[in-house]
């Protein structure tokens, strides 16, 4: 399974809401470390998880992450075309106060949403009032937009994220005035671990360890022959 979608930090040029698994116990690990000197905190986290991988049934996971959830992830069979099991919903810590821009505003006028949309997907039929253009929101168990219709056709809510350049698959839409607004919670494809979250899961005093294994269902922390 490859991620399509790029979430926080990816977005500005990494591989799509990728990173290795060593990478990425190095990561909690320089979060637990945060408030140390940067470098000395870079030094502890690369020395203490040196050899490391994220692993589920002995094997190496597919290590996703992204920057802020709304107060949950989302699975990954939610977002992609498979499931896993170590990629579920778990609960989140962000809020207002805590993460930058997490609320967010996006603006389109009927124009600019139907040149968009037919860009993506020429079959869709935004012909007649822009007001029967979005139909049938389905929301998951963590309030992301699961599916929506768009012109008769069917997409994931993550494709319109895409498609429109909106932070996150959590959003709301109305329509006035000849415009779709859509009102965004976080930021990411919601799948994974929360970098925001994970920042704010060791303030509270979690391991490394400890967090990597809150966003991987079921994984464990340590070293791969294979």
């Amino acid at each position: 399974m490859r991620p399509l979608l790029a979430g926080g930090g990816q977005e500005r040029g990494l591989r799509s809401g990728t990173e290795a698994t060593a990478q990425i116990a190095g990561f909690a690990k320089a979060v637990e470390l945060r408030l140390e000197g940067y470098e000395e905190k870079l030094a502890r986290a690369v020395s203490e998880t040196d050899g490391e991988v994220i692993l589920y049934d002995g094997a190496p996971i597919l290590a996703v992450f992204f920057s802020s959830a709304d107060g949950s992830t989302q699975g990954a069979g939610d977002v992609w075309m498979n499931d896993l099991p170590y990629l579920q919903k778990v609960d989140s810590p962000e809020t207002e106060e805590l993460v930058p821009n997490y609320y967010s505003v996006a603006t389109f006028t009927a124009a600019e949403f139907k040149s968009l949309i037919l860009a993506a997907k020429p079959d869709a039929d935004l012909s007649g009032s822009p007001e029967g253009w979005i139909r049938d929101i389905v929301r998951n168990d963590s309030d992301y937009v699961a599916s929506v219709t768009v012109g008769g056709v069917k997409l994931r809510g993550n494709d319109l994220r895409t498609i429109l350049s909106l932070r996150s698959p959590s959003f709301t839409v109305e329509y006035k005035d000849n415009a779709f607004t859509f009102h965004v919670t976080g930021y990411g494809h919601g799948v994974g671990m929360s970098q925001y979250g994970a920042n704010i899961l060791a303030k509270q005093g979690l391991s490394a360890e400890e967090i990597v294994q809150h966003y991987f269902s079921n994984t464990t922390v340590g070293y791969y022959d294979g």
